[in-house]
């Protein structure tokens, strides 16, 4: 049984649609959650994000034990900024919590910021250690005002920044993106080669172009599980032919890499866990990408 939704599913304005992938709202302040459904899990991905927590206290989780109880880090900076992730990774808050999370192509937010993306791999920092300027003193101020969505509050600060960018739109999914990148960085006519290309998806995006294929592949696993009957099997042989892996035991050892389940225990966890809300916004933006392509 899926649980019923406390998160939601915000998609960019058509103007930022180079710069912002996805953003999402996590809201309990009116419903008590148990202490397992406190968690919420994030799979190994591209993005870079900011997040901002408006009401609560969310910390990340640095080890998860077998009894079900974890190691926990210090809260979270109000408005943090957290790179690509190659691992997943979870979060636990110890009450209610509002709070809103940006995830950007990493190519836009770091020429939006001035940064590299590749010294940030799988960290995270208060926004004010990353970067400094007129963006980041608006983002960092960003305070909810009533009647108006906090993330349209946000686009609006983004749109702004991003409007002298000249920028061609790419695919709203992980394959659309990665494909414009592998595009843009093409070896050129002069005869620039293959690593030179390379250098450049590494030096826009924190990670090699295998690492973002991975991506699109694990994106398009998920689009074709969610697919199936629910009330049938997974086909897990189906789902990694399509998906473009070489079998299910390629299938198996990625999903695991990027979510730390077997596909079976992914494909479970997504129907029924409500700390697992994170994935269900992700297919739903899978889909919708999928209508607009």
């Amino acid at each position: 049984m899926r649980p019923p939704e406390h998160a939601r599913l915000h998609l960019p304005a058509p103007t930022l649609g180079r710069c912002v992938f996805l953003a999402t709202e996590r809201d309990t302040r009116q419903v008590a959650l148990g202490h397992d459904d406190r968690f919420n899990h994030y799979p190994a991905h591209p993005f870079p994000m900011i997040s901002w927590t408006f009401d609560g206290q969310v910390h990340l989780v640095d080890d998860a034990r077998p009894d079900g109880t974890a190691a926990l880090g210090a809260p979270l900076a109000r408005v943090t900024f957290s790179g690509p992730h190659r691992r997943p990774s979870a979060t636990w808050s110890p009450g209610a919590v509002h709070s809103v999370a940006v995830a950007f192509l990493p190519d836009a937010l770091a020429e939006l910021l001035g940064i590299r993306l590749e010294p940030w791999l799988d960290r995270v920092a208060p926004l004010t250690e990353v970067a400094s300027g007129p963006l980041v003193d608006r983002l960092v101020g960003l305070e909810p005002v009533e009647g108006v969505e906090p993330y349209r509050q946000a686009e609006a600060i983004l749109t702004t920044a991003w409007s002298g960018v000249d920028a061609e739109p790419v695919l709203p999914s992980v394959r659309g993106w990665t494909d414009a990148t592998t595009v843009r960085a093409a070896p050129s006519p002069s005869g620039a080669g293959v690593r030179q290309a390379q250098r450049r998806i590494k030096t826009w995006t924190g990670q090699s172009h295998r690492d973002l294929r991975r991506y699109a592949r694990l994106e398009e696993a998920l689009a074709q599980a969610s697919s199936q009957p629910i009330e049938t099997r997974l086909d897990l042989a189906d789902v990694a032919a399509s998906a473009g892996y070489a079998d299910q035991s390629h299938l198996g050892r990625e999903v695991r890499r990027a979510t730390g389940l077997t596909p079976a225990q992914l494909d479970a966890s997504i129907r029924t866990d409500e700390s697992f809300w994170f994935y269900r916004l992700l297919l739903a933006h899978i889909r919708a990408g999928e209508a607009e392509g």
